[in-house]
């Protein structure tokens, strides 16, 4: 059995649309970033497991600044296969 680098914990998948969700609600309403924190408080989950969810994708945010909002948006959206428009009849 392998172990492929690209592979998360199941319970973090889980939570991906959670975030995403939330972070498409504070793009609309114009917030340019957010800590894990303002998260944490939104989403119901521990900042630090925020922390560490988001660590298994490589640095996406800064200690002290926090999260860009379109950075993980994009980023979410890609992980997510949301970069495409489905018709729906």
């Amino acid at each position: 059995m392998t172990n492929d680098a690209t592979k998360i914990p199941q319970a973090t998948a889980k939570r991906l649309p959670l975030y995403y969700r939330f972070l498409l609600n504070l793009h609309s309403s114009g917030k340019q970033r957010v800590s894990s924190a303002e998260l944490s408080e939104a989403v119901k989950v521990d900042s630090a497991t925020i922390r560490r969810d988001f660590s298994y994708f490589g640095a996406l945010g800064k200690k002290g600044y926090g999260y860009n909002v379109n950075y993980l948006l994009t980023f979410f959206r890609k992980t997510l296969d949301q970069d495409e428009l489905t018709k729906v009849a």
